[in-house]
This record gives structure tokens, C-alpha cells and sequence, in this order.
């Protein structure tokens, strides 16, 4: 016969074992018993509604049921006061056994963000300890950090990316010369902004025709073949179809939008091509922005498209026109880099606002192993395009050097006019 402990189990039971432990923080009347609705709360997202059914066993509870692992009201108080609020924070672990949804993200996002709505709390998931022997289930990234620099040939320094401006309306013989102008300065990678996919008057498979071209044309004078990335996002079968057309006819990565082709989308055509995938955030910000309901942003934009086995991924960062904290972009990169046992590190890219005088700063907080995303400040050079490639690289190789990027600046043209243009921060 079930007792009331059979909810509950100590961290220290379920280590190494086959669960992921799902972290929430939720805010609850100062009157609830938050142990109750905890207790609902894995029930609920497990086998069970707001009111017994038949056919639950004994078995099924061991091998299907969450457990509550642990429960911390903030701050932890553990006395009553006079001034005790209306209202009080909680932090609550629950482990639910892996065994309810297997290598699935989908399946594990309904599990963990919410199910039975009549058992549900309003709370926001912050964190995912997964074992091993669950995230081996995964792929993870094909490519990763150390295949990004082999295909590269930059093994010392920042990758350097421009993304395609303007962000739509170019047909591809426009774009084809934007492309070329930029690869001209011998940037890395420039791939597609989020806006352009494939559309009709501008087809994936025409632009990576045409861009081949141009890259190897621009390559006989810089020495560097600048790689394209373009934008495959679409429905999963075809997102898939095109993006296999797009590696045929010469492209050597690819780029989607996670958050709005889905988690499992992206999954999907990781395994269906034989080059790195971009992870655009587009479409993210929903997953993690409210304070009370969703995920973090590590979470969103970090573990989850390392899972689904992105090779580079997107990151947000609060020195651009995001609103995100330091503290989640940071953690976000670790989520990122960090070693997890059976999946490989992707290598975030830094977008939005990105410009030689933020190079430092990115340098100083993440390291070399990430990619810089720069678009406006490439287009947007007043010497063109090329001098805006050659500003991001002597930033990046001052960075690199650890020489402050004004004292860089003096000699240097390209660089001095994109710092007098956009400042240092």
C-alpha cells in the first residue's frame, strides 16, 4: 500500500541513476502547503490527474512516478515572523524517470514544462541534471568545436561570421555581390540573416551556387575560402529536402531556427547532412523570457541545441539591444562549451550589435573558442564591407594579443574609423 514517502526520495538515491532532475522556481500563497503541490506537481507530469484512476500499480508507480527530491523556500526561512509575506518563492527538484520518453526532446519538454493542467504550478524550469547514460542517447554535435576549426583552418583566434545585410529583398545576383565584397576582407563564414530562408525570389539552392562561386573568386586574392551558411528553416521534411539540396549543389554548413522549426526539427537534420548546423535563436526569446512560467535561457539556448546536436548556436548577450542578464548569457555559453559526458562542445556565436569595440569584452568573458557574429558592422563600414571584415580581424587579433583595441587603433585605417564610429564598451 503506497504511504506518503513514496513521493519523496533524497538526491543521493537517484544519482547516477536513470532520471533527470528537473529544477523549478515557482511562488506560492503564503498559506499553501507546498508540499502538496509539489507532490501534485510530479505526480501530475507523470502517471497521474487531479483524481486517482484505475490501473495504476505498484510497478508502474516505481518505474514511471517522479519523485520529490527537494523543496527550499526563499529565503529559507524555517520560522514564522511578523512581517512573513502574502506570498513565498520556492525552489523545487523533482527526478523523473527517463524511462517516460527516452532520446526524445519533444517528449522531454512536455514532460518537464507541463502536462495535466489540473495538477500544474506555475513555475519556471531553471535547470536540467541529466545521467550519462541519457545524454549518450543523443548525437549531440557532429562537428562541435574542434571539427569548426579543422574545417576553418583557425585553431588560435575567435571565428569571425558576417550575417547577410540587408535581411531580406536582395535577389540572389544582389546578394551574390554582397557576398563577395565581404569575402573580399577574408572573413570565415557569412551566412543568411533569420529573415531569408528560401524563398521565391531568392532560392537556397540558386544562392549556394552562386556564393560557391564567389567565395572561391574572392579566395584566390585573400587566401581564405570563406564558408556560407544558408538558412534552411522551414517544416521538417522541407527543411530536410532542401537542406540536403543545398549540400549537394556546395554548401559546407547550414543554418535553422530552432525555437520556431522545434528542438526535434533540429535534431533531425543534424543527422540528415553530413555538415555543421548554425542554430539561429530566433523565435527563443518566449521559451525564457517570462519570470515565472517557461525556462531559463541556458536551457533554450544552450543545453537544449546542444542536445539536438547543433554545431554552432546562437547566443544573446546584454551588450547589444538584448535585455538578458550577464548571468544567463554567461551560463548560457557554459552550457554550451563546458565537457558533458558523450556530447561534444558547439561553439557559440555571439550576435547582435557586435562591433570591434566589443571584441575585448567578449574575448575577456568567453575566451577563443567562440564565434563572432558581426553584421552591421561589416555592411555598415564606412569603408565597405571588406574594411569592415579587416576592423572586426585587427580587433580580434588585438583582443587575442591582449593589446587595448584603441591602442590598435592608431594603427590601423580600417579599425580606427569603426571605433570612432561605434565606441568601445
Amino acid at each position: 500500500m503506497p504511504t506518503p514517502l513514496d513521493l519523496f526520495a533524497l538526491p543521493e538515491t537517484v544519482r547516477d541513476s536513470d532520471h533527470i532532475v528537473a529544477t523549478y522556481v515557482l511562488e506560492l500563497p503564503a498559506d499553501a502547503d507546498a508540499l502538496v503541490r509539489a507532490t501534485r506537481f510530479a505526480v501530475g507530469q507523470t502517471i497521474g490527474t487531479w483524481l486517482p484512476v484505475p490501473g495504476i500499480t505498484d510497478d508502474m508507480r516505481a518505474r514511471h512516478e517522479a519523485r520529490v527530491l527537494s523543496v527550499y523556500s526563499l529565503p529559507p526561512s524555517d520560522t514564522t515572523r511578523i512581517d512573513d509575506p502574502a506570498r513565498i518563492g520556492y525552489v523545487l527538484r523533482i527526478a523523473v524517470p527517463t524511462i517516460n520518453f527516452g532520446a526524445s526532446l519533444p517528449m522531454l519538454l512536455t514532460t518537464v514544462l507541463g502536462n495535466d493542467s489540473s495538477t500544474s504550478v506555475e513555475a519556471k524550469l531553471v535547470d536540467l541534471e541529466m545521467p550519462e547514460s541519457f545524454t549518450r542517447s543523443f548525437s549531440g554535435p557532429a562537428f562541435g568545436v574542434e571539427g569548426l576549426r579543422r574545417l576553418t583552418g583557425v585553431h588560435d583566434r575567435p571565428l569571425l561570421l558576417n550575417m547577410l545585410k540587408p535581411c531580406a529583398g536582395m535577389p540572389p545576383a544582389v546578394a551574390r555581390d554582397v557576398f563577395f565584397e565581404t569575402a573580399l576582407g577574408g572573413i570565415d563564414l557569412i551566412k543568411d540573416d533569420e529573415l531569408t530562408a528560401d524563398p521565391e525570389y531568392s532560392p537556397v539552392v540558386e544562392r549556394v551556387r552562386l556564393f560557391t562561386r564567389a567565395a572561391r573568386q574572392a579566395a584566390q586574392e585573400t587566401g581564405i575560402e570563406t564558408i556560407y551558411i544558408p538558412n534552411v528553416s522551414d517544416r521538417p521534411d522541407r527543411m530536410i529536402d532542401t537542406a540536403r539540396r543545398a549540400v549537394d549543389a556546395g554548401a559546407r554548413a547550414v543554418m535553422a531556427t530552432y525555437a520556431t522549426v522545434g528542438y526535434g526539427s533540429l535534431e533531425a537534420l543534424a543527422e540528415a547532412v553530413d555538415v555543421p548546423v548554425l542554430a539561429h535563436f530566433a523565435g527563443a526569446a518566449p521559451y525564457f523570457e517570462g519570470p515565472s512560467t517557461g525556462m531559463s535561457a541556458p536551457l533554450a539556448m544552450g543545453l537544449l541545441p546542444r542536445l539536438a546536436g547543433a554545431d554552432l548556436a546562437l547566443v544573446s548577450t546584454p551588450y547589444g539591444g538584448a535585455t538578458i542578464r550577464s548571468l544567463p548569457y554567461q551560463r548560457t555559453v557554459h552550457q554550451l562549451l563546458l565537457p558533458r559526458p558523450g556530447i561534444a562542445p558547439t561553439m557559440p556565436v555571439i550576435g547582435g550589435g557586435v562591433h570591434p569595440g566589443t571584441v575585448a569584452r567578449y574575448v575577456a568573458d568567453l575566451g577563443v573558442d567562440i564565434v563572432l557574429g558581426a553584421g552591421g558592422a561589416v555592411q555598415g563600414h564606412p569603408g565597405g564591407a571588406a574594411a569592415g571584415v579587416r576592423a572586426m580581424r585587427q580587433a580580434i587579433d588585438a583582443a587575442v594579443a591582449g593589446v587595448p583595441v584603441e591602442e590598435a587603433a592608431a594603427d590601423t585605417d580600417e579599425l580606427r574609423v569603426a571605433i570612432d564610429a561605434w565606441g568601445v564598451i
